[in-house]
């Protein structure tokens, strides 16, 4: 779905804003306002997931939140083009198997592609920052190589 259509740019702002407010107070019980924001042949990306569909990526948000005690947004930037969106963004979550269930703050970017709604939604971050640091072990080794890289 990679055809162009012009949209109003109030058309445009609403969309984001409704996007950006659906992560800021997402969990499993409100998934249904995706419907409203998402095409049904979403496709979603991040590091670890290929997602196509939204029942396929109802099914992962509702897992993701079912599963994480507490995951919060906060927006940084945004650039606007005519049919897509980059949005900055820090990630603050906690979850019982990393960290000892310590909240983790995360950096990223979401580049979103939309027509009336978003039908392409690719999330760079650093899977390092979010996984592997908080995993016992290979947390310790992950940040023992880090700081012997880093200058």
């Amino acid at each position: 779905m990679s055809e162009s259509i012009h949209m109003p740019d109030i058309q445009k702002s609403t969309l984001i804003q409704e996007f950006k407010a659906f992560y800021q107070q997402a969990n499993s019980s409100n998934l249904e306002r995706m419907d409203r924001i998402y095409t049904q042949d979403i496709e979603f990306r991040d590091p670890l997931h290929t997602i196509l569909g939204i029942l396929a990526l109802k099914s992962y948000m509702k897992n993701l939140y079912a599963n994480s005690n507490c995951v919060e947004f906060e927006y940084t930037d945004e650039q606007r083009g005519e049919n897509s969106a980059t949005i900055a963004w820090y990630m603050k979550f906690s979850h019982s198997g990393l960290a000892g269930g310590k909240m983790i703050k995360l950096r990223g970017i979401t580049q979103i592609r939309f027509t009336d709604r978003i039908y392409y939604q690719e999330d760079f971050y650093d899977l390092g920052a979010m996984l592997y640091q908080h995993i016992p072990v290979l947390g310790a080794i992950v940040r023992f190589v880090n700081k012997r890289v880093r200058p």
